[in-house]
Order: structure tokens, then sequence, then C-alpha cells
């Protein structure tokens, strides 16, 4: 099962990671999604989101823009960052990484 995680904020996608009020976990199997969970993000320290969501076994991570140090810790766990995204509706976004048509443009945070 994968688990992937979008950053919101105002229950859209963030622009930034780092800026994010909730988490929103997508469970998908079988190229279906299977539940959802929504989550407050964590209080905001170097490495505390993708730390915490590590601990949570997410596969995959969908966001606009994010920080190089976050990366690092995703790519250190095997956790694929798909960056750049542009915000619209969270279920939409994961339908299109199913479906394999999810557009990024790689827009990076510059610190």
């Amino acid at each position: 099962m994968k688990k992937i995680a979008l950053p919101l904020i105002n229950n859209m996608l963030s622009p930034h990671f780092g800026n994010c009020t909730q988490f929103k976990i997508y469970y998908v199997e079988n190229r279906a999604i299977v539940k959802e969970d929504l989550f407050p993000a964590p209080s905001h320290q170097p490495g505390s989101f993708p730390n915490w969501l590590v601990n949570k076994g997410i596969s995959d991570i969908i966001t606009g823009g994010i920080g190089l140090k976050a990366i690092e810790i995703f790519n250190k766990h095997k956790i694929n960052v798909f960056v750049g995204v542009n915000i619209k509706d969270t279920k939409e976004l994961v339908q299109d990484y199913i479906d394999g048509i999810l557009e990024t443009d790689g827009n990076l945070c510059n610190h």
C-alpha cells in the first residue's frame, strides 16, 4: 500500500511545504484510493515535518515548493518527492499520480 502525503494550508495544497498547517494522507492500493486521513502539522522545527512523515510510513510526497534539506531526509528514507505541483484539489492530485499524469515543474525553495 502506498501512503501519499500532501501539505495543506486552508484545506488546499500548500505552495510551500514548511508553511503548511495540516497534512492529508491518502492510502492507495491497487491503483485506488482506499482511505484518507487529515492530521495537524507538528510544531515546525528544521526536519520536524519530514521526520514526522517518515514515522508515519509515507511512501510519496506531493508538494509545491520544498527545501533541499527536507528532500534529503526523504531521499535518505527512499520516499518519492513530487515538487512544483500546481494547487488544485488534493484528491485530484492523487488521482493524477495514480494515473501517471501528475505534472511537476521541479520548483524548489532556496533554503
